[in-house]
């Protein structure tokens, strides 16, 4: 498993995760209240009597900012292994959030991973939990091993490798 410490595969893994946040986040910023509606849905975090609307209205807030930074950080190297942990701490939510709403029985027929649009989104099923899954495992080899550095060649060694 050499490989997965190569750099390019490291540069590789870091614009895929990135450009999937940078693509996510577009449309909950956007439109806020659609993000918000389809929040409500997974009836996770509220609105509730008990929780109120705050947790999941501070939720569809700053987490499409999050996810913009997080994936900003990735795709231009930035403090790679910090961004890739945080991305991959939002995908096990993200996967707890699904998980959770299936047990209780939600169809969800928009996850509002990247559209909030009512018609344009994606069901939860198992190709979102796939997916997600896919991406947690590149954020694992982002955060958990570091790429390795050019060898330097040693005072009068010959420049090309044999």
């Amino acid at each position: 498993m050499k490989w997965l410490r190569h750099p390019a595969v490291h540069w590789l893994l870091a614009l895929v995760v990135g450009g999937v946040f940078l693509y996510a986040c577009w449309d909950k910023i956007l439109e806020p209240r659609k993000f918000a509606a389809i929040v409500y849905q997974y009836q996770v975090i509220g609105p509730s009597g008990t929780l109120g609307f705050l947790p999941a209205n501070l939720l569809t807030v700053t987490l499409p900012w999050v996810e913009l930074v997080v994936g900003l950080l990735l795709v231009t190297g930035f403090w790679r292994r910090e961004a890739a942990a945080v991305a991959g701490a939002l995908l096990v939510m993200f996967l707890a959030a699904v998980g959770i709403a299936t047990a209780q029985g939600i169809d969800l027929a928009n996850c509002g991973c990247f559209s909030v649009d009512e018609h344009g989104g994606r069901a939860a099923g198992w190709m979102l939990v796939v997916g997600d899954l896919a991406l947690l495992a590149a954020c694992a080899v982002l955060a958990f091993l570091p790429a390795r550095r050019a060898e330097p060649v040693p005072a009068g060694a010959p420049a090309t490798a044999h």
